[in-house]
């Protein structure tokens, strides 16, 4: 379904450039009629005409009354070669629509596909080189992008737990919670930052059938010691024992454990938190703390984006939990709730398990 809906939208943008084939071609082959008829009226071929001076014959009258007497003629002809060109245009535009159906299909999940260059028409096979090249060049920088990332995220975690552990030593007891909650902060970036490449690089990660009900539940109760000791209440609800998914549960346990997070940090003591997943297959992480402000939420899922400028964390949760459902073929948002946040990942538009 979203394939379909895809090419239709690909479709009607397509409609809107510039002047049609046909409509260039048309006035073209107007002249061309109008000059065969004048090459005839030189060469005195038409039949059932007198012999006349070549003089007689151009004189605007000559001409007007033959091209009276012949315009069944001319429209005839004019109509067959509007007809073969409409045709010709049909069949050898077709490989293009393939070609372009399936460019609009590329992404940055499928960026290493290339146009096929054996199916593309002669005159467009540079547009379609081109093209291809332009991927190359994305696709290493995507590339490059990704290892920075995940390298760098790596790169920084031991140094950082040995840097922790000798601060720890040396500062005294009073001024140990500031630095600790900083290392934590940092720590945290790190893990969002380790997140967010292997998301980005999702086209690589082998999808295996999971139960959504199963994985949801077992992170909900490995993470309610924390939720409760820290003064909140938290609760799983499902209407099915068991949901079957197709994708990487790896990448969906981080979403769900970022949007758990993400609740646990932005609501106040007594707060009571709750996972529930329905039949559809939409799981819903809410909480009846004070809710996202209305000048935020447009931005709510940006990079990198944060309500309180000051506040904990970096702002790269929401961002890499919807990268992970656009990877999973779903998607994520905020619904509306009477109180607080309620934020929805919803695994009903995914495709078929059997189509990955």
């Amino acid at each position: 379904m979203i394939a379909i809906l895809k090419r239709v939208r690909h479709r009607r943008e397509s409609k809107q450039g510039g002047l049609s084939l046909t409509w260039i071609l048309f006035p073209s082959i107007v002249l061309t009629m109008i000059a065969i008829f004048l090459v005839v009226q030189l060469l005195q071929i038409v039949p059932n005409v007198g012999p006349a001076s070549l003089q007689a014959r151009m004189e605007p009258y000559n001409l007007a009354r033959e091209a009276r007497e012949s315009l069944p003629l001319i429209l005839l002809i004019l109509g067959m070669m509007m007809v073969g060109v409409l045709l010709a245009l049909r069949l050898g535009l077709r490989p293009l629509r393939r070609i372009s159906e399936q460019a609009a299909g590329i992404g940055p999940s499928t960026i290493s596909q290339r146009l096929p260059l054996h199916a593309t028409p002669r005159e467009i096979a540079p547009l379609v080189i081109a093209f291809n090249a332009t991927l190359d060049r994305l696709e290493a920088g995507l590339r490059a992008q990704r290892e920075f990332s995940a390298n760098a995220a790596h790169e920084l975690r031991t140094p950082l737990a040995t840097l922790r552990a000798q601060v720890e030593t040396v500062l005294a007891p009073e001024e140990r919670q500031g630095a600790i909650e900083e290392f934590e902060r940092l720590g945290r970036l790190i893990a969002q930052l380790l997140a967010l490449a292997e998301a980005d690089n999702g086209g690589d990660v082998h999808r295996i059938p999971f139960d959504l009900v199963a994985l949801a539940r077992g992170i909900t109760g490995e993470m309610a010691g924390g939720i409760v000791s820290g003064g909140r209440e938290i609760a799983f609800e499902t209407v099915d024992e068991r949901l079957e998914c197709q994708g990487a549960p790896g990448l969906v346990e981080v979403a769900i454990r970022n949007l758990l997070e993400n609740a646990v940090r932005h609501t106040p003591v007594g707060t009571e938190i709750t996972v529930s997943i329905d039949r559809a297959g939409r799981l819903q992480v809410r909480d009846d703390g004070p809710g996202i402000p209305e000048a935020f939420r447009a931005r709510l899922f940006e990079r990198f984006s944060k309500a309180d400028a000051h506040g904990f964390g970096a702002g790269l949760g929401l961002s890499i939990v919807r990268r992970v459902m656009l990877l999973h073929g779903g998607n994520t948002r905020l619904a509306p709730a009477p109180a607080g946040a309620c934020f929805v990942l919803d695994f009903s538009a995914a495709p078929n398990p059997l189509d990955w």
